[in-house]
């Protein structure tokens, strides 16, 4: 799928050739046969039908919709989609059609392609394909889709925000009976969360803006300082943790701690969370040698 610009936005495209048994006709009715020239070739290009669907297409919120455009023809060589928005046209990133059958297919040949809209294109927008046959000559077909928004706003997310531990490992590994090591990570908060920016700090108060719309809902992860990790061991066969050590993260989120290995086993290390913030985990297994 191709990304619709905020902009109307013109593309030609090889699309993508579907096996078509028994064609659904423009007029409902069957088709006149085809006129063919020598060696059994069609003379020119012949639409059967042409759709896009879903139309009209409603975006969700500050979402997207997927929207496909269908061709069935006869005798094609290759096939051109074009996209004009409410604003007028112009050339955006289309590439020239392609021969997606050989040139002897008596059956109908399918072709299509898909965009993808956001609430931002909301409007009109113009859907045309030519079909080009092994003689040159074409044949054009036009459709109009309506993309609608449904300005339903997220609701303002609930605490606590979402936290998570990146980057953890425990090194060296593997390690010899006795040495130390290192265990290093960084603590992070989600900012934009449900559809609505949080403030960085640990208020869960919400920014008077939404995220922006061709986001995943929840993104934008950053720095969690002066938040206390807690360092856990489980020795290989244990069912048992045990509690190591504490550390704070620093300014940047980041946070170390040095331990003597003994046995292999697995570390955790641990953020309790707080009433704003989800706690969250992360581990890593180090064998030990004698």
């Amino acid at each position: 799928m191709k990304r619709i610009a905020t902009t109307m936005v013109a593309v030609a495209v090889g699309a993508t050739a579907l096996a078509a048994t028994a064609p659904a006709y423009a007029d409902g009715g069957e088709p006149a046969p085809a006129k063919t020239a020598r060696h059994g070739h069609p003379s020119a290009p012949r639409i059967l039908s042409f759709e896009v669907t879903p139309n009209p297409v409603v975006v969700k919120g500050f979402g997207s919709a997927s929207v496909t455009a269908k061709v069935t023809a006869l005798g094609a060589k290759s096939v051109a989609f074009e996209l004009s928005g409410p604003k007028g046209a112009r050339r955006g990133d289309g590439r020239p059609g392609k021969r997606l059958a050989p040139f002897h297919s008596h059956g109908p040949v399918t072709f299509s392609t898909s965009w993808t809209f956001t609430w931002r294109d909301a409007g009109t927008w113009r859907v045309s394909v030519v079909v080009t046959g092994a003689d040159g000559k074409r044949q054009t077909a036009v459709r109009y889709l309506t993309v609608k928004r449904d300005r339903v706003v997220p609701k303002p997310p609930v605490a606590p925000k979402p936290t998570r531990i990146v980057g953890f490992d425990a090194a060296p590994e593997p390690v010899r009976a006795g040495r130390p090591i290192t265990l290093r990570g960084k603590l992070q908060v989600a900012r934009c969360y449900g559809g609505w920016y949080y403030r960085v700090d640990g208020n869960v108060a919400v920014l008077g803006r939404t995220c922006p719309h061709d986001r995943p809902a929840w993104y934008g992860w950053y720095r969690l300082g002066g938040q206390k990790i807690d360092v856990y061991f489980r020795a290989k066969g244990s069912r048992h943790w045990k509690h190591v050590d504490t550390v704070k993260t620093r300014a940047d989120g980041s946070f170390s701690a040095k331990v003597r290995a003994l046995r292999s086993g697995t570390w955790t290390v641990k953020f309790d969370g707080t009433r704003f913030l989800k706690g969250s985990s992360a581990s890593d297994y180090v064998p030990v040698y004698r």
